[in-house]
């Protein structure tokens, strides 16, 4: 008895902590598609890990890749979270992880799908705005106003710059309160 309730132990624990590098979410096109983020070594002793996030669609049988994604130089482990960052109904997702300074705050990297391409697309910074942080932080989606909200500390002050989407889908920066 001890052996199998050890064992079932051990499976939920194994399962609980590997489970957060793995999402499954299903499109409103009724598209299933999974999500891994996975791991690779450099060819060389001199190259560094790599963090990447494999996107199967199960309807599809296609396969995109996504190398690069951001990592914790300290070993702080990665995560996913699904959202629908740019409210047009299809569900997107982040890779995120704790910042390796003092781990106040939670850095974002934010994949957006196309449903033209079927495949998910890095969410940028439009290159005529200066906000406050240099990165997506601690994200807050609001559905009600459609809008996302990055927090970051500067010094003493805290700054939250508010983003949101223009009538083209272009993502804009709304305005940023420092307090």
């Amino acid at each position: 008895m001890k052996k199998y309730f050890l064992q079932i132990c051990l499976y939920f624990v194994f399962t609980f902590s590997y489970s957060q590098n793995k999402i499954s979410l299903v499109q409103k096109d009724k598209s299933k598609i999974k999500i891994s983020l996975k791991t690779s070594s450099g060819s060389t002793a001199n190259e560094d890990m790599e963090q990447m996030a494999e996107i199967r669609n199960v309807k599809t049988g296609k396969v995109q890749i996504i190398k690069n994604i951001e990592t914790s130089i300290t070993g702080k482990p990665s995560h996913l979270e699904i959202n629908d960052y740019n409210f047009d109904g299809f569900t997107d997702f982040a890779a995120y992880h704790t910042e390796d300074g003092m781990g106040v705050y939670t850095i974002y990297q934010i994949f957006i799908f196309n449903s033209k391409t079927q495949q998910f697309d890095l969410l940028k910074f439009p290159p005529n705005y200066n906000p406050k942080c240099d990165m997506f932080c601690d994200i807050k989606v609001d559905k009600i106003k459609k809008t996302l909200s990055s927090s970051c500390r500067g010094g003493a002050r805290t700054h939250t710059d508010i983003w949101k989407y223009d009538r083209n889908k272009k993502l804009i920066l709304s305005k940023t309160e420092s307090y």
